[in-house]
């Protein structure tokens, strides 16, 4: 990939390699964008480090049972984050040309196509629902775990695909600030106080999965509401 990156840059765009005293205008700008980023991503592998950190307080048979899920889900985001990359680029391009009605467009159709994917992954979950786990673990105990709480990873999905789209098209947006901001309010005001909560009612591994059905619809709504208000505006 990072050959073929070369190649197309060389061949395919009027850039080069050559080193220039003048610094590009549009370097600050990126730069800012990429420590919000930057500031975000740490926030996110606060929430994940947090709850395996839980998981792992409950014992070995937990931790084992977390590890199969985090796997599954991380595996559904990484698949749909796809579309949320082709929102990233081309809504980019449509707020550089203020074609504002076919930006809204794209919102939509992304989001639909995500959703019915997300949805079409859970079909297929849930039809093998007993099934999926031997694949990563054959100890009965921990079975039993994964299969109580896997549930809730498979009901979040169309949630995810929601958070994902608009995480990708709010990128190429250029509005990482607000990212930023949402991930942390999202992490410190949302994920972590829950999970405190959650915790002390001893619901153990529910109570990680509701806190990120809890993160993710934070994220999703934040999202959303600002994009809506964005496209009023404009």
């Amino acid at each position: 990939m990072f050959l073929m990156a070369i190649y197309y840059f060389i061949k395919k765009t009027p850039f080069h390699f050559r080193l220039s005293r003048t610094i590009n205008p549009a370097m600050q700008p990126l730069l800012t964008m990429a420590l919000n980023l930057f500031v975000r991503t740490l926030a996110l592998n606060f929430a994940i480090y947090l709850a395996n950190a839980y998981a792992t307080g409950y014992g070995k048979n937990y931790i084992a049972a977390q590890s199969i899920l985090m796997n599954i889900w991380l595996f559904f985001s990484f698949f749909i984050d796809g579309y949320a990359s082709a929102g990233n680029a081309i809504s980019g391009k449509l707020l550089g040309e203020k074609s504002y009605r076919k930006l809204w467009q794209l919102s939509k159709d992304v989001s639909l196509y995500s959703v019915v994917i997300s949805l079409g992954l859970v079909l297929v979950c849930a039809l093998f629902y007993d099934s999926i786990g031997w694949i990563f673990n054959k100890e009965n105990s921990v079975l039993i775990l994964f299969s109580g709480v896997f549930w809730m990873v498979l009901l979040m999905q169309p949630i995810n695909a929601i958070a994902f789209v608009f995480d990708g098209i709010f990128k190429g947006l250029g509005e990482a600030a607000y990212l930023r901001n949402t991930l942390l309010a999202a992490t410190f005001l949302g994920f972590w106080p829950t999970l405190v909560v959650a915790d002390y009612f001893g619901w153990k591994l529910h109570a990680i999965w509701l806190v990120f059905l809890v993160w993710m619809l934070i994220r999703a709504a934040a999202l959303v509401v600002r994009f809506r208000v964005l496209n009023n505006r404009r």
